[in-house]
C-alpha cells in the first residue's frame, strides 16, 4: 500500500483483496479524526467501506484500487477508483422476513445494498470515468463543514 499526501487530501493505493474495505475504513476514520471531524467518522468509514468493497468486486483480486479522502467546497469527499469500466448499479432495497434468506448456504447472498447505504449517508454520489480504463466512484458526505 502506498500513501500520497496532497493539498486537497490524502490518497492510498492498495491491492484489491478481501481486506481492502476494512483497511479503507480504518484509514479514512483516522483521517476524519486528524481533521477534527469526529462526527463524520462512522459515516465516512461505512461509506468508504462500501465503495471499496464494490471496487474490489469490480476489479477482481490482485488488481489495484485507489482510495481518496479530501475536503473541498465545504464538504468531505470520499472516492474509490477501480480498473473496471462498468458503472455500479444501485439495487432497490426491499427486505422482509419473507425475502430474507438466512439459510447457512445463502447467508452471504443477502447483500448488494452498498450503494443504497452510500446514497442514504451522503449528499450525493457520482461516477467519473477515467482514461484509459476504470472509474472513480465519489461521495460527498452529509454534515457541511463551516
Amino acid at each position: 500500500m502506498s500513501v500520497i499526501q496532497q493539498k486537497s487530501g490524502v490518497s492510498w493505493r492498495m491491492l484489491a483483496s478481501p481486506v481492502a474495505a476494512g483497511r479503507a475504513r480504518v484509514l479514512v476514520a483516522g483521517v476524519m479524526r486528524e481533521w477534527g471531524l469526529p462526527f463524520l467518522v462512522a459515516d465516512a468509514a461505512l461509506v468508504v467501506g462500501e465503495l471499496a468493497a464494490n471496487a474490489v468486486g469490480a476489479s477482481g483480486l490482485r488488481d489495484v484500487i485507489k482510495v481518496h479522502a479530501g475536503i473541498g467546497a465545504g464538504e468531505v469527499r470520499l472516492s474509490v477508483w477501480d480498473g473496471c469500466d462498468a458503472w455500479p448499479v444501485a439495487r432497490r432495497v426491499e427486505v422482509s422476513l419473507e425475502t430474507l434468506d438466512l439459510r447457512e448456504e445463502n447467508f452471504d447472498d443477502n447483500g448488494g445494498w452498498g450503494l443504497s447505504i452510500v446514497e442514504s449517508l451522503t449528499r450525493r454520489y457520482w461516477v467519473e470515468s477515467t482514461w484509459p480504463r476504470g472509474k472513480w466512484v465519489c461521495a460527498a458526505l452529509n454534515g457541511a463543514l463551516e
